[in-house]
């Protein structure tokens, strides 16, 4: 009994190992195959061509303006000239007369600063207006020191207009030179006046303290270099020292009559000469028989 049953557990055991091979059994004989589970589902075989040129790609995108804007050129700019500036050179208020008022100060005409090298040089270059009349048509008289040489030389009137202020005596310095002279006033104002009637109105910059003079500026023997303000306008001023030269001897001061005019004054030199003097034209005449 015990042999039997041994015998059915076998054969069922038998049976379990071959449902779980996974080999089919091979078919007897010419059929094809039969295939089961995942095997069993339908296939069919696809068939993929591959072609040399691959297929475009068009790639859109935002043009951009790499283009740089045309720079515009910026305007041309002036060139800088030099322009004579007209002005008044007011000068020191000093009283020339001693009594201290106001109607002691002397009245400056107008006149052209020179804007050459050196700066306080003055030269003409106006026109010079027509004359307001002569001796007899003014409001203010001609002072009696020069009222010969205004009268008797036409010129003088038409150029230098009618007195603004009444004669003052002053004192002046003065200086001569090879070919002209210089004169310096109180008011701290030199006038240069060469021999061939070309004028000059330089402001005295001379300080105590400053050199004298310049040892570079060696006079040749017998004549003199200028010194102090006479010397410092002389040497800044290439046109005033040409047209003067060197100096013949030092300077000297003196008593003088001055008088203010439309445009320009007339005093008295040493030794009682009369000189004429045009701001306007940077010119004088002179000296004038008094």
């Amino acid at each position: 009994m015990m042999r039997r049953r041994l015998m059915g557990i076998l054969i069922a055991l038998a049976a379990l190992l071959a449902a779980c091979g996974g080999d089919s059994p091979e078919p007897q004989g010419g059929d094809p195959a039969v295939l089961t589970g995942f095997d069993a589902l339908p296939k069919e075989i696809a068939t993929v061509e591959m072609t040399i040129t691959p297929t475009a790609v068009l790639i859109v995108a935002e043009t951009v303006d790499v283009a740089q804007p045309t720079a515009t050129p910026a305007p041309p700019r002036p060139t800088a000239t030099l322009t004579p500036y007209a002005g008044i050179f007011m000068g020191e208020p000093t009283s020339e007369s001693g009594e201290g008022g106001p109607a002691d100060i002397p009245t400056l005409v107008p006149y052209v600063f020179d804007a050459a090298p050196g700066g306080s040089a003055i030269s003409g270059g106006g026109v010079v207006p027509p004359s307001s009349g002569g001796s007899g048509a003014c409001s203010v008289p001609v002072a009696p020191a020069f009222a010969n040489a205004y009268n008797t030389n036409p010129s003088v009137p038409q150029r230098l207009g009618c007195p603004i202020t009444g004669g003052m005596a002053i004192e002046l310095v003065t200086q001569p030179f090879e070919r002209g002279e210089m004169y310096w006033r109180s008011t701290r104002q030199i006038y240069a006046l060469a021999h061939n009637g070309q004028f000059w109105q330089l402001a005295d910059s001379w300080e105590e303290g400053m050199p004298s003079d310049d040892p570079a500026f060696a006079a040749p023997s017998g004549l003199i270099q200028p010194v102090r303000g006479f010397g410092l306008a002389w040497r800044s001023n290439q046109p005033v020292r040409d047209a003067l030269g060197w100096g013949l001897l030092h300077e000297t001061p003196f008593g003088s009559t001055w008088q203010d005019f439309e445009r320009g004054a007339m005093f008295t030199g040493s030794g009682g000469r009369v000189y004429a003097i045009y701001t306007a034209e940077g010119q004088h005449s002179g000296p004038l028989a008094p």
